[in-house]
């Protein structure tokens, strides 16, 4: 077994029971990687990238609470519970400090946790995901607001939802109001999603993986904890007597849940695309000073990629609150494109490979 072999097991920690995938050998003094898996997935969707970076770290990714073989308690959770956890995991792994990469909701948690804790984290990267601010088209956001709506949709649709999502195979359920997982008929969306084929880069036995691994309701239940009350909107107003010149308004889950079954859906509401709803207005205040990379595709950042073509090394995205949430959050940043879908690590595994090596090596 070679030192960069993928290698299974289960760590206790003071909170959860977490079962940890990690490759390299331990380097005394060097700061071990840690990576963050996203939704729906597994600690799995980091296959490409730890044997490489094992040639160079001691690197662990776990599977977050919730997913996968770690522990599902099934309690109401917030952010500050998710970004406690890796302290807690790494307590229990003896790791003082580390780097800690997160993509999709990898990144959020890696991103509380460094916010939270900053001096236990050298450097941060970000794959895909979001610090503070939800984007307006993630509609998503709005439908796991819905309850019962994303209960019976998982009961009835769990398989379905990963064949399809992963597989390729056709959806046996609408769009909204039913889900935010099907095409919208006549978007934009929608005709991007027809050239996108997840069969390149997610085989038979991948989605298996994920398929098994979703097919447990402790996972659906988390999944939904994690978007229902670990991101509580708020719309944020410019307010010279309010903290931080900023004032944020709760909507609760029921005034979100009326936008999405608003008539005529929620494209018609007035408070959609109009209000990037801040899901983190207690950290507003808070900067990790330190070395922060954020890799980025056209489903997050479209406006950075002017006629398809990847922007320059180091472009930051601006002009609206989730771009701006970035820099505001990480005044040590630098920023880079991925020419793919939202999946980056296993969509362009060789372009996140290289990079990470870089950043995580100082090299940008």
């Amino acid at each position: 077994m070679t030192k960069n072999t993928i290698r299974s097991r289960d760590v206790q920690s003071r909170s959860l029971n977490f079962h940890v995938l990690e490759a390299g050998e331990d380097r005394p003094g060097e700061d071990p990687v840690i990576l963050l898996h996203g939704y729906p997935q597994t600690s799995h969707m980091w296959r490409h990238q730890m044997p490489v970076l094992g040639e160079r770290f001691k690197v662990y990714a776990p599977d977050t609470r919730g997913y996968g073989g770690t522990d599902k308690p099934r309690t109401r959770l917030d952010r500050s519970i998710l970004a406690r956890d890796i302290i807690d995991l790494m307590d229990a792994l003896d790791i003082e400090s580390a780097r800690i990469v997160g993509h999709d909701w990898g990144g959020i948690i890696a991103s509380a946790a460094a916010l939270k804790y900053p001096d236990r984290f050298s450097r941060l990267g970000l794959i895909d995901t979001l610090v503070s601010v939800w984007i307006t088209w993630g509609i998503h956001g709005y439908w796991f607001k819905c309850e019962p709506d994303a209960e019976d949709f998982f009961k009835k649709h769990h398989r379905d939802f990963i064949r399809s999502t992963l597989g390729g195979e056709d959806t046996p359920y609408g769009g909204p109001p039913e889900s935010p997982w099907a095409p919208v008929e006549g978007s934009e969306g929608s005709a991007a999603l027809a050239d996108w084929d997840p069969t390149q880069f997610w085989d038979a036995k991948d989605v298996k993986h994920y398929e098994n691994a979703f097919s447990d309701p402790g996972s659906w239940f988390h999944a939904i904890e994690y978007y229902r009350h670990c991101l509580p909107f708020h719309v944020s107003t410019p307010d010279a007597s309010a903290p931080g010149g900023v004032r944020f308004d709760f909507r609760s889950n029921q005034e979100i849940a009326s936008m999405w079954h608003h008539e005529g859906l929620i494209f018609s509401h007035p408070e959609w695309n109009d209000n990037f709803m801040v899901f983190a207005p207690e950290d507003w205040h808070l900067k990790f000073e330190k070395p922060t990379m954020y890799l980025f595709s056209p489903f997050l950042m479209p406006q950075a990629f002017v006629d398809g073509q990847l922007p320059p090394d180091d472009y930051v995205p601006s002009g609206n609150a989730y771009a701006d949430s970035f820099p505001h959050h990480f005044p040590d940043l630098r920023a880079r494109g991925a020419q793919c879908g939202h999946f980056i690590p296993e969509e362009a595994p060789e372009r996140t490979n290289e990079l990470l090596m870089k950043f995580l090596t100082g090299e940008i």
